[in-house]
């Protein structure tokens, strides 16, 4: 309920109050809303449905007060504020069955912003809840030119009360006459449904889409007939309905969709844009409430992921979709067809792709300063290592030696134990013995993967350094580091080692590291490889990475030099 009077200067007390006095009381919001219509509330909605008789009640204009003194200072607020008591009034049990979610104003102003849209065009709402766009349409016009621009506006809703929420807010803004709402099943309409309300209000087509869709998992849905219209993916959850429903209804023009950020990492949300890029250009932002400093935020979809962020507290995933038309598919080239055009060469052949160091038992091997310290073990028995158990959000493009000071600093296990196959413990420090003892006490010589070495303590390690990490498995895009730290990594990480070793300045190692993230974003996206687990995971083995095309341009750039293998070239 509080992310809806984020950022607006709502009046939250009295609004509290009266979500209150409505909780689990859908008739008692209805009566509400049928008191708030004005005359020409109701011819706003289109297949109107017959709503109850308004009945006036005592304690009616107490509660139409809580709501003046809620919007005093903003009436835009309007939407947000029957957002929150649609919540209050209906049980969260039904609300989940349907996707009910509501968008924050900041979030809906984003998303207008990112839409352009321009004088004339009109634009289509589905699953417009309280009307947050069409408010937000209105005040951000208002702030530019004191008038409502003329964009023409449909709204879909198939839940009663909201339709009617939406035709309320309109009204309390005073906004366009034929500015209306549809009340239908948008999954079920089509192009020609729309063309009566188009011609009402004197246009001809839809230019623009813009949506928050109900946000249910494939697990609650009938599947039967959406499957059969659709065709997509049995995982796909009803946003994802919303989103394909939404292509076919635009002939040209363009689409924002709030997804969440399952949408880029699992299959079938990799499969659904795939095949939209037929129809679209399309990119990707995140806007996400920062706790620390409460403040929203945006950044670009591939720089950040839910782990980068321990204090977000929502985020919102804005995905803007340009419509290739006839006329300027010609000029406008996709990406895949870029990279056909372009002549590449695998990773694997100015790389390989190795596992990280596998210890067996990482809490025995992979020490901090303090356990350094307590053991007495000296530098040659240590290798420096980025810890398992952190966040990737701790890593930037470059990962740099005060980086893993830092690290050390704060105590985290960045030491590896390193001792040669052939080393006498009776030659050893004598902490360092004791603590092998207490390692054998634990069982740990009897793991397998222990077991099998000449001596099980003896932890081999590569004779190069890796040149770059690879965050092999996340949810959304995985990234490429540059090792400029000059660490070891363990198995949580995947080691890319040049072939052509060399020093990479800060500039070329920010350069290079950008090209081979995008790489590894167009790859994912136009061929759906990587392998794909519940919950958004993406897995690349080493073999599938140093599969990774890379055009050779980049490397030339970069002056970085390529192995010319026909194998690779096929």
């Amino acid at each position: 309920m509080t992310l809806l009077f984020d950022n607006t200067t709502i009046q939250r007390e009295p609004i509290v109050s009266l979500a209150r006095i409505l909780h689990n009381d859908r008739e008692a919001l209805l009566q509400l809303l049928l008191s708030m219509c004005m005359s020409d509330t109701f011819s706003r909605i289109e297949n109107c449905p017959t709503y109850p008789v308004r009945i006036v009640t005592s304690d009616l204009e107490e509660r139409l007060k809580f709501i003046r003194d809620g919007l005093a200072s903003d009436p835009y607020g309007i939407s947000s504020v029957l957002a929150v008591l649609f919540e209050s009034a209906t049980r969260s049990d039904l609300r989940k069955r349907h996707g009910q979610y509501f968008t924050p104003m900041w979030v809906a102003r984003q998303a207008i912003a990112s839409l352009a849209l321009r004088s004339g065009e009109t634009v289509l709402d589905p699953g417009c809840g309280t009307g947050i766009f069409p408010i937000t349409i209105l005040r951000d016009a208002g702030n530019r030119s004191n008038a409502a621009v003329s964009i023409g506006y449909i709204g879909v809703e198939n839940d009663p009360i909201l339709a009617l929420s939406t035709a309320v807010a309109l009204d309390w803004v005073n906004a366009p006459p034929n500015w209306s709402v549809v009340y239908a099943n948008f999954l079920s309409s089509e192009l020609g449904d729309f063309h009566g309300i188009l011609k009402k209000i004197d246009r001809t087509r839809i230019d623009a889409i813009i949506a928050n869709p109900p946000f249910v998992r494939f697990h609650r849905l009938e599947r039967g007939k959406l499957q059969r219209s659709h065709r997509l993916s049995e995982f796909s959850g009803l946003h994802a309905f919303f989103l394909d429903h939404s292509s076919r209804l635009l002939s040209h023009g363009r689409m924002i969709f709030i997804t969440p950020l399952e949408m880029h990492g699992t299959r079938y949300g990799m499969e659904l844009l795939k095949g939209l890029r037929s129809k679209f250009d399309f990119s990707g932002k995140i806007l996400y409430y920062d706790g620390t400093k409460h403040v929203w935020q945006m950044a670009d979809l591939q720089e950040v992921s839910i782990e980068k962020h321990a204090h977000i507290r929502q985020v919102w995933t804005l995905m803007l979709f340009q419509h290739l038309s006839k006329s300027n598919n010609a000029k406008v080239v996709s990406r895949i067809s870029k990279r056909k055009e372009e002549s590449t060469v695998p990773l694997a052949a100015i790389a390989r792709v190795h596992r990280g160091v596998s210890t067996g038992a990482n809490n025995f091997f992979v020490i901090n300063d303090r356990l350094v310290k307590k053991i007495g073990v000296p530098m040659d028995h240590l290798r420096k290592v980025i810890p398992t158990k952190i966040q990737k959000a701790r890593f930037s493009n470059i990962f740099k030696e005060q980086d893993w000071e830092k690290l050390r600093e704060e105590g985290k296990s960045c030491w590896l134990l390193f001792l040669q196959p052939n080393a006498r413990t009776d030659a050893l420090p004598q902490g360092l013995r004791r603590y092998i003892r207490v390692g054998e006490e634990h069982g740990i010589p009897r793991i397998p993967t222990c077991r099998n070495r000449k001596s099980w303590y003896s932890v081999s390690v590569p004779l190069r350094i890796p040149d770059f990490f690879f965050t092999y498995i996340s949810r959304g895009y995985p990234r490429f580091i540059y090792n400029a730290a000059r660490v070891y990594n363990l198995t949580n990480l995947l080691g890319v080692y040049l072939t052509k070793p060399m020093s990479l300045s800060d500039s070329k190692a920010e350069i290079f590291v950008g090209s081979l993230d995008a790489e590894i974003r167009d790859w994912i996206d136009e061929e759906s490889v990587g392998r794909k687990y519940v919950g958004g995971l993406i897995k690349f083995e080493p073999g599938d990475l140093e599969k990774m095309p890379i055009p050779k341009s980049t490397l030339e750039d970069l002056e970085l030099g390529y192995v010319s293998l026909e194998s690779h070239l096929e």
